[in-house]
C-alpha cells in the first residue's frame, strides 16, 4: 500500500508543510499544518492550544469520566465546564465559579501567564446541636 501525502499551509505564515496522516478536510490539514510548523505565530497557537486541552483533561478528572465515581457530575455540567474553558480560551470569559450541590464548587480561571486553571473546591458543613 502507497501512504498518500498531502501538502497544507501553515494559518500563520502559509508555508506548506507536508502531512503524512489523513485528513478528511482542508481545514483538518491545515490545523496538522499549523500543529507541524515552527514559526512564531503558530508555536504561539500550539502552547495556547495545548492548555486548552490540558483545561480539558483536568475538568475530566475533576467532574467527568475521569473523576472518582462519587466526585463525577452530570453530563449538563461538565458540558457548562467545557463551555467555560472555550470561552475562556478565546476571551469572552475571565473566570467562572459554579456552586455545585453538597458544597461543592467549580472554578475555571486564567492566571497572569495565560495558563487555564480548573479547581474543584468541597467544603464540609458541621453543625452542632445542644
Amino acid at each position: 500500500m502507497k501512504e498518500k501525502i498531502q501538502t497544507a499551509a501553515c494559518r500563520f505564515c502559509g508555508q506548506m508543510i507536508q502531512i503524512d496522516e489523513d485528513c478528511d478536510t482542508r481545514q483538518q490539514a491545515e490545523e496538522l499544518a499549523t500543529m507541524y510548523c515552527g514559526c512564531s505565530g503558530a508555536t504561539d497557537y500550539q502552547k495556547e492550544k495545548r492548555r486548552k486541552d490540558k483545561a480539558f483533561e483536568n475538568v475530566s478528572a475533576l467532574f467527568g469520566e475521569a473523576a472518582q465515581p462519587d466526585k463525577r457530575v452530570g453530563e449538563g455540567i461538565t458540558g457548562i465546564l467545557h463551555a467555560a474553558v472555550e470561552e475562556i480560551y478565546s476571551g469572552g470569559l475571565a473566570k467562572i465559579t459554579l456552586n455545585l450541590r453538597g458544597g461543592v464548587k467549580g472554578s475555571i480561571s486564567k492566571n497572569s501567564k495565560g495558563e487555564i486553571n480548573v479547581e474543584r473546591t468541597e467544603t464540609k458543613k458541621q453543625k452542632l446541636t445542644e
